[in-house]
């Protein structure tokens, strides 16, 4: 895609959408949100009781809980409300849970545009605030307690002027809840109680002051909860010593319930009186948080183009309104009257259905030429396939058998060699008042032999939108938007029976850019990938961890829940992310499909850090849905360690390049029928039937290549209404690609075997049964793996005919189980480290720089390596020593770069450690003891340091335009003509970045596609601020010549693209495709779109000086 309005000309905006079959110019595009969601008048309510214990509520008393993770997760237990509704049955109350992960009284970070159609806390409109802070601010250990109180003090001051009760402006009634206790887990790898409690201690005494000096309420839990805890240690209240289960929830609520009001209520429930209210209580909470958490936030709010501005105010109606049927529902069980088996919604409001899309987007959008969106059988599927010789596509699985299995987009095997898919019919996102969201993790499996599914389990059907899963400790994590689940069966029925929800607070803006995409890494760290323009705050056992708008991959460690992130460049929605055989990753756009080297991007992260070549051009084939290396005995020599990706639009198939070696990193070349021959590829699979959708292909535990077909008409999010009816959620295939000149590989599965048994599977040619095999013997008990793996490498060194580089190998694989465990042996690294074989010592340099703070003599260690003869060992090195802020580290840095020849990624990866790091190493470079300016390192340093002062300029100028807080017209305006004044950008290096990021879509100096104008002299036709307006905000001032023309034939028929000539009798339409021609006697209607093509949100994706510079590149086009 372009980065300039200047010239894209690829989609659609919201400024006309369908209705009744008529096109409409939208003058107001947000007319219906604001009839729909405004607010009624407020009359002045009764006055409130004061805020003291024991607390006393009004009838139809409205109570906001407002907080962190303590508060949130009673939205899945439901133990407090319940409590209130049979302490208080005749008051009516009307309980809304508003809390969020990671919230701090000073950091309470909200998806972009949250507040544009309303704010839902306001909506509200509560009386009595329970505030619960306090547990991530306590982080910042004693230092940080008189921000702490500041910051709660400016909360409270900020709640009473935003949310008034009524139209008299009435403050509401405000209660703070001190943080509760930390559990003792007695799990070394989490936090250590004791400590975190001191910390806490102090700010349940802060928030003591802060509620003292208000004359508010304080709920002190702490010394109740940590009693709790110590009464019966181990994880009995918690599932990671802070977050409390089911079991902690009531115990919670009860501490609640005595500190609020003291005395026991006037009557108790009988138990299964107070069960059935309390899922009602949930069922409400689950209601309610589709409304203040609803997902798909960039289209919902409006950040985003959509064709939704009718549909998502009536579904905010709509949730409100069945909140309140569930409110009068849960007063019924509470007065221990008689209810129906479910509450009644039929009178919350009526929804629209707006008329399909498909046939008439704006650039044909990979839709069948036969115009209809009908779906063809996997018979007729099969006829339209391409493959290699010998190849042939089979059938394993569909719909028509298998309904459960609609809509699959990620696949794993399990230890018994069963496929495991991750379904999600509810795409986009569920609609108010049909059934609970029922996307599925279902087991197939052939018990006969013949190559097709014949049994068919569900594992779990209660999930929303499950973009990613992977086994892990005996069971299987799985996104379940906003949160990740860990799900188990303990009684061996194949059906998940315990179910933890282990981390919450994932950004699901866009539910096909949340976190998804899993891969584990050889030593079992998960890495999961979010698209651009996300809002992620989740909070752990080691604090809140935020993103805001970067794309990129998070890296999880699933023993100890600690997580990191590296950003990924330029990507709009990474979905690709596979290692090779020695554990280096290639990680994967799924907009732009570009392919990267994860080594040079995920050292310790640097705002200024420059864009990275790709591994291979794509050659425009994109978006993609997962990546894979071929190994395997089953297909030909000539196709070993290939690489593929599932294009779902270009070519709906696979095309594959061939990877090799290119000095620390890895280059490649797409397959083609002959080398000399640039325009014919020889693609893995193609086929010439549009609704086919491939995601993640993986070879199986038979050597064949897996991969499923979402099989859906429409595929893009912005080119159609979240709602268009036929968005497909019934069909959903899997496929083998076999190749039938040899026979299928023999599986090896884990399940019951012997550790020994196992551990031999790590000797598979095939990488994937490796994967599989690891997995197993990380989720084993560690005293029965480590001593076995040890021994199975002693007696594999006895063999002689072994050649050095395997045995490196599988003394690798040892390293990796341990790092797994985090239980490194000490000497076996050694060796490693040292070893002959470079791609192992590169291996072992990962594994010490990512068990840096259990290994003492990391650094010591990096040192070492940092002169290693081997670019990609200095490279890991360089990576590694990103992570230590201290002079030796930098001067290693330093002396890595300067060890000839040069590598163009090792000098990218100490480029983002330097500037990573300036402080530390600046002065000795100033006094001339790190580096001559002359040398390799010299030139680095000057250009970090240059780069670093124009950053400083940059970086508060990009805030005002990109940042989280809205601004005026005027600081907008003042900002971009700063930008336009700054000077010291590079023409060249701005080409650089020109031509990774905007040749999509623009011309210059003879390159690129002409979807917009040649960009030769656009330096002379804007001014400089003009282009800075260009890509910050490109809808803000469209050239005529350039919008979008929306035509409809005589015959119904819709063609949207950029107008490229007219004559009296036809007119020419670009559709992002190819010239459309259209006589002017069959216009029926045509419609000039008020808005530019171009995507939004990609300038997020340039560093400060790339911004800078393309800017300098196209000032210099004149």
């Amino acid at each position: 895609m372009g980065l300039l309005r200047i010239g894209a000309a690829c989609g659609v905006g919201l400024a006309v959408w369908m209705a009744a079959g008529t096109v409409f110019a939208a003058t107001d595009p947000w007319q219906t949100a604001r009839e729909f969601l405004a607010q009624p008048p407020r009359p002045a309510r009764a006055e409130l009781p004061p805020s003291r214990l024991p607390l006393e509520f009004l009838s139809g008393e409205r109570i906001a809980i407002v907080g962190n993770s303590t508060a949130e997760r009673m939205n899945l237990f439901g133990h407090f409300e319940t409590l209130l509704h049979e302490r208080f049955p005749d008051k009516k109350l009307v309980i809304r849970n508003f809390a969020r992960p990671a919230d701090e009284v000073g950091k309470r970070q909200r998806p972009g545009d949250y507040t544009k159609l309303d704010d839902p806390l306001a909506a509200f409109g509560a009386d009595t605030m329970l505030l619960f802070f306090g547990f991530n601010e306590s982080f910042a250990g004693p230092g940080g307690v008189e921000r702490f109180k500041q910051d709660y003090r400016t909360l409270l001051d900020e709640l009473a002027k935003a949310y008034p009760r009524d139209d008299t402006k009435a403050s509401p009634r405000f209660v703070i809840v001190a943080p509760i206790a930390v559990e003792e887990t007695g799990d070394p790898l989490l936090p250590v109680a004791a400590a975190r409690n001191a910390e806490l201690a102090a700010y349940r005494a802060a928030a003591r002051d802060v509620a003292a000096e208000r004359g508010i309420a304080l709920v002190d839990v702490f010394d109740a909860t940590q009693a709790a805890f110590e009464a019966d240690p181990g994880m009995q209240f918690t599932i990671n010593g802070c977050h409390l289960n089911e079991a902690g929830d009531q115990m919670l609520a009860g501490a609640l319930d005595q500190v609020m009001f003291g005395s026991s209520p006037a009557r108790r429930l009988a138990p299964g009186a107070f069960e059935k209210l309390r899922g009602a209580v949930n069922d409400k909470s689950w209601v309610h948080l589709q409304d203040y958490r609803m997902l798909n936030g960039w289209y919902v709010y409006g950040g985003r183009r959509t064709w939704d501005t009718e549909t998502f105010p009536r579904e905010f109606v709509k949730l409100r309104n069945m909140a309140a049927v569930r409110d009068a529902y849960v007063w019924e069980i509470a007065a221990g009257r008689a209810v129906p088996s479910v509450p009644d919604d039929s009178q919350t409001g009526e929804l629209v259905v707006p008329q399909t899309r498909f046939g008439q987007p704006g650039q044909d959008y990979s839709e069948n030429d036969e115009e209809s969106p009908r779906i063809k059988t996997p018979a007729e599927f099969i006829e339209t396939c391409t493959v290699p010789p010998g190849f042939e596509v089979r059938l394993f699985a569909d719909e028509t058998q298998f309904p459960e299995i609609a809509n699959p987009v990620q696949l794993a095997f399990d230890s018994k060699g069963r496929l495991w898919v991750a379904t999600m019919p509810s795409y986009p996102q569920w609609r108010p008042g049909g059934p609970r969201p029922t996307d599925k993790l279902v087991i197939l499996e052939d018990t006969d032999g013949d190559g097709r599914a014949d049994k068919s389990k569900v594992f779990y059907d209660e999930l929303h939108c499950p973009t990613g899963f992977q086994f892990f400790n005996g069971g299987v994590l799985v996104t379940n938007q906003p949160r990740l689940l860990w799900l188990a069966d303990t009684d061996g029925d194949d059906r998940a029976d315990q179910v933890v929800h282990v981390l919450d607070g994932w950004a699901t803006e866009d539910t096909h850019h949340s976190i998804g995409a899993f891969e584990a890494s050889p030593a079992g760290l998960l890495h999961m990938l979010e698209g651009v323009a996300m809002s992620t705050a989740v909070e752990t056992p080691w604090g809140p961890f935020r993103n805001v708008g970067s794309s990129g991959c998070y890296v999880l460690d699933p023993r100890t829940w600690r997580l990191s992130h590296f950003k990924t460049p330029g990507y709009g929605n990474p979905w690709c992310n596979v290692f090779n055989e020695w554990g280096q990753g290639i990680c994967g756009d799924g907009t732009g499909a570009n392919q990267h080297w994860d080594t040079p991007l995920s050292g310790a992260q640097y705002g200024g850090r420059k864009g990275l070549n790709p591994v291979f051009n794509t050659e425009g084939m994109r978006p993609v849905v997962g990546s894979e290396f071929l190994r395997t005995r089953q297909y030909p020599d000539e196709v070993q360690n290939q690489f593929i990706y599932a294009c779902v639009i270009n070519t709906n198939g696979l095309p594959r390049w061939t990877i090799q070696d290119d000095g620390a990193g890895y280059k490649g070349e797409r397959v083609r029928h002959d080398p000399a021959d640039k325009k014919t590829p020889f693609d893995l699979l193609k086929s010439s039937d549009k609704h086919f959708r491939p995601v993640d292909p993986q070879i199986g535990p038979d050597g064949a290549l897996w991969f499923g077909d979402w099989a859906n008409p429409l595929i893009g999010h912005m080119q159609y209404s979240q709602r268009d009816p036929n968005r497909d959620q019934r069909h959903g295939r899997i496929y083998r690609l076999v190749y039938t000149e040899k026979p299928l590989v023999e599986p090896q599965t884990q399940a019951g075997r012997p550790v020994a048994e196992v551990l031999a599977q790590l000797t598979s040619p095939e990488w994937r049964t490796r994967y599989r095999a690891r997995a197993d013997l990380q989720a084993r008990p560690r005293d029965e793996v480590l001593p076995a793996a040890t021994k199975w490498l002693a007696e594999t060194a006895a063999e002689p005919s072994l050649p050095t580089e395997v045995h490196d190998r599988l003394k690798t694989e040892v390293l990796w189980l341990q790092q797994s465990f985090h239980a490194v042996n000490d000497s076996l690294l050694r060796q490693l480290l040292v070893c002959t074989t470079p791609d192992a010592r590169a291996a072992a340099t990962r594994v010490l720089a990512d068990e840096r703070e259990r290994i003492s003599v990391a650094e010591a260690l990096l040192v070492a390596q940092a002169t290693d003869t081997h670019p990609r060992v200095r490279t890991e090195a360089v990576r590694g020593l990103s992570f230590f802020a201290t002079p030796a580290a930098m001067a290693a840095v330093v002396a890595a770069v300067n060890v000839e020849p040069a590598d163009h990624y090792l000098a990218y990866t100490a480029d983002a450690a330097l500037g990573a790091n300036i402080p530390v190493w600046k002065p000795a470079y100033e006094a001339g003891d790190l580096a001559a300016a002359t040398t390799p390192a010299g030139r680095i340093l000057e250009s970090v340091l240059g780069l670093d002062k124009k950053a400083a300029e940059i970086i508060p100028l990009l805030a005002v335009l990109g940042g989280e807080q809205e601004r005026s017209a005027e600081e907008r305006n003042k900002a971009m003509q700063a930008l336009a004044d700054i000077e010291g950008g590079s023409a060249d290096r701005g080409k650089v970045v020109f031509r990774r990021v905007c040749i999509n879509c623009h011309r210059v100096y003879g390159e690129g596609v002409d979807l917009g104008p040649d960009m030769n002299q656009v330096g002379k036709r804007l001014a400089p601020v003009k282009l800075v307006e260009s890509i910050i905000d490109p809808n803000a001032e469209v050239d005529a010549k350039y919008l979008s023309t929306l035509v409809i034939t005589d015959e119904g028929k819709s063609i949207t693209g950029l107008l490229v000539s007219e004559t009296p009798d036809e007119l020419v339409i670009h559709d992002g495709k190819e010239p459309k021609t259209i006589p002017l006697a069959s216009i029926d209607e045509r419609v000039k779109l008020k808005q530019s093509s171009m995507p939004e949100g990609l300038a997020a994706t340039l560093s400060p000086n790339e911004f800078l510079d393309v800017i300098t590149f196209l000032r210099s086009l004149k």
